[in-house]
Parts: structure tokens; C-alpha cells; sequence
């Protein structure tokens, strides 16, 4: 349903102000980590290690979920998509987080600050996509804000832990990063297929991608019991093993995509190359269990892999899409999915060479923002127009 809209530009859709705001964060929040690391600026008033993984999860990953949300929730239930005053006030606790984020580096505010702004933004995303899917009457739709729950759990409880509330440790965003990967496995299940099967149309193949059916139910339930292992922690065996069996149903999942058949279109096969991440993540996973490669592989194989370069997709198809603009290959978007693909491999291989990681560790920075500045160039231009 259209609805006429004469706003700020960047208030017309949920995906032009969260898309453009989690790109330009993904590259802020990446400089002060690579600051961090490269002992430029040393002297950060908070946990580092902490912060970094935050401010991607919950930072970058809040946003791009929830402007992914409010542009995919309009298509499913043919409700006019949210804007305007609505669309702001959504993003302005988001905003304020981030700020505040940014001022805690040097001892200007409480880290309680971001922990409450962002706690609001999670909550009233909820309420706001829940609002919209049940508005519609379309139980079908009433899973994915599960999902969409299980994040702002995580990020609720992390924020506890950080304001000194509760003493989770790690499990806070490593609870949000299995949010994440999981979401990644429903969406991705339901949009991978969707889009390599109506390209494998137009090039007319005759064989397409196998539909969800009860083997991908299966595949997402192991896939959830190995992340929360992972969360848990506390018993590594079973989690190797259970996270050995997600990687191998993931893969046979992935495998009846036939995202082989895509190489010859960069903006088809960018959607499985990360999802190819998430079971080398899994797969990492169990390695790591067993002492054979560092933790870190397999979780830079998951975020910057699975959940950086499976954003960059999502966010490039709909932001054209909705721009009215062809979904076509071009050097652009070609150069987007390179740099994110290789500073997973760099980022992964970090782990596993150990020798190499400082230097393998500042590449996989650089291409991170390099990804981002790019798709930045590419992409801002159509959200600050009408």
C-alpha cells in the first residue's frame, strides 16, 4: 500500500536512514578498534575488547536488522512502511547509543548512558515490527519476530552486564552474535533460494533451489543448539560436536541453493558466499573445541563472513530495488563483495596463522572499511534523494 511522503529524504523508509547509519558506523566503530590495536590511541576509558564487540553486534547489527525489518515488513503484509517522526524517534535512541558509545572511549559519560538509549532503541523496535506483523493478520509472519525478540533479549542483558547490573561476562554479545547468525540462517533461508531461483529463471535452468521444507526446520534447530552452546560455554565437547553437525547440515543445506551456478553474477553469488561463512564458522567452531585453532577464527568467520557480507548483500539488493534502480551486476558492487569476502579471509586466516595476525588482523580492518566506505560512495546518493 503507497502512502504519500513529503519528509527529510532519509526518513522515507526504514532502510535509508538504518542502511546509511550502520555503514557509516561500521567503519567508526572499525577505526577506533584498528586505533586500539595499532597503539595510536591506547588509553580508551572502557573494556576495548568489549566495546569492539558490542558496537558491531548491537551497533552495526541493530541497525541494519531493523532497517531490514521496516523495508521487509511492508512486503509481507502490505502495510505502508514506516516514516517520517515515527521512523526518527525510532532512530534516535539509536543515535544517542552510539554518541554515547563515542564518549565513553574518553571518560565523558557513564557507560550506563549508551546501555539505556540502546536498551530503548532494541525495545521499541520490537514493539514497532510486532505492531506491524500482527497489524496484517498474517500468522506466517509471526516467527520472525522471534527471532527478532531472541536479538533484543541479548541486547538487553548485554546492556545489564555493561551498566554493572548483572556479571555475564562475554555472554552478552556472544548471545547477541548467535541472535545474528541465527537470523541470518532464517532470512537467508528464505531470501537465498528465493532470489538465485527467480535469477535461474530468467537464465532458464531447468533445476532451481529446493524450497524450505522439514529438513531446514531440522537444520535451523541443531543450528540453534550449537549457538547456544556456544553462548554457554561450558561444556566445549559438546559443543565441538554439536557445532561439527550444524556446519555439515548447513552445508547440505546450502548445497540444494546451487549457488554454484551463480558465479557468473556477482549480486546472486554474494548471497551464498556468506552463508558458506557460517558453516566455515561452525565448522572453526569445533576445531577450536578441540585445541586445534583459535576461537577467534571462527568468529570473525561468522561476523565479518556470514554477517558482514551477507548485510552488504541485503543491503545493495533492496537499496536498489527500492530506488526503483535494476538489480544488475557492475564493478561497484563487484568491488563491495571482494573487500568484505577477503577481510573474512584475512580475519580467519589471522586465527589460524598466528605468526601473521597483527599484520593479517590491520588488513582485515582496512577491507572491512574499505567495503563500507565503498558501499558508501555507492548508496548514500540514493538515500538523500527523493
Amino acid at each position: 500500500m503507497k502512502h504519500a511522503y513529503n519528509g527529510p529524504p532519509l526518513l522515507a523508509g526504514g532502510y535509508r536512514i538504518f542502511f546509511f547509519a550502520a555503514a557509516l558506523w561500521a567503519v567508526v566503530a572499525l577505526v577506533f578498534w584498528l586505533f586500539y590495536l595499532t597503539g595510536y590511541a591506547s588509553n580508551f576509558d572502557t573494556d576495548m575488547l568489549q566495546w569492539h564487540a558490542h558496537e558491531l553486534v548491537f551497533g552495526y547489527g541493530g541497525a541494519v536488522v531493523a532497517g531490514f525489518a521496516l523495508t521487509a515488513i511492508p512486503n509481507w503484509t502490505g502495510r505502508a512502511p514506516v516514516s517520517g517522526a515515527l521512523l526518527g524517534a525510532l532512530f534516535l535512541p539509536w543515535l544517542v547509543a552510539r554518541i554515547a558509545s563515542l564518549a565513553v572511549l574518553a571518560g565523558y559519560v557513564d557507560i550506563a548512558t549508551a546501555a539505556l538509549a540502546e536498551t530503548v532503541f532494541f525495545i521499541f523496535f520490537l514493539g514497532l515490527a510486532t505492531r506491524e506483523v500482527v497489524a496484517a493478520q498474517n500468522a506466517r509472519n509471526y516467527k520472525i519476530i522471534v527471532f527478532f525478540g531472541l536479538l533484543v533479549i541479548a541486547a538487553a542483558a548485554g546492556n545489564l552486564e555493561r551498566a554493572g547490573v548483572l556479571d555475564m561476562g562475554v555472554a552478552g554479545w556472544r548471545a547477541g552474535l548467535a541472535a545474528l547468525i541465527l537470523l541470518v540462517c532464517v532470512i537467508g533461508g528464505r531470501i537465498i533460494p528465493a532470489f538465485t531461483g527467480n535469477w535461474m529463471r530468467l537464465q532458464q535452468m531447468e533445476k532451481l533451489p529446493v524450497p524450505f521444507g522439514k529438513f531446514d526446520a531440522v537444520c535451523i534447530l541443531i543450528t540453534a543448539a550449537a549457538l547456544g552452546l556456544f553462548v554457554d560455554e561450558r561444556d566445549g565437547t559438546v559443543m565441538g560436536g554439536v557445532a561439527a553437525l550444524a556446519a555439515g547440515l548447513n552445508l547440505m543445506r546450502m548445497l540444494r541453493w546451487r549457488g554454484w551456478k551463480t558465479f557468473s553474477s556477482p549480486i546472486v553469488a554474494v548471497l551464498h558466499a556468506p552463508y558458506l561463512w557460517v558453516v566455515v564458522g561452525f565448522l572453526l567452531l569445533a576445531l577450536s573445541a578441540y585445541g586445534v585453532v583459535a576461537q577467534t577464527a571462527a568468529l570473525h568467520a561468522w561476523t565479518i563472513g556470514g554477517i558482514g557480507g551477507m548485510t552488504l548483500a541485503v543491503m545493495s539488493r533492496a537499496s536498489l530495488g527500492h530506488a526503483g534502480l535494476p538489480l544488475q551486476d557492475s564493478p561497484a558492487l563487484s568491488s563491495i563483495y571482494l573487500a568484505i569476502n577477503l577481510a573474512a579471509a584475512a580475519r580467519v586466516s589471522a586465527g589460524i596463522w598466528l605468526n601473521w595476525s597483527p599484520s593479517l588482523i590491520e588488513l582485515s580492518g582496512l577491507l572491512w572499511c574499505v567495503a563500507f566506505l565503498l558501499f558508501l560512495v555507492r548508496f548514500a546518493p540514493i538515500y538523500f534523494r527523493r
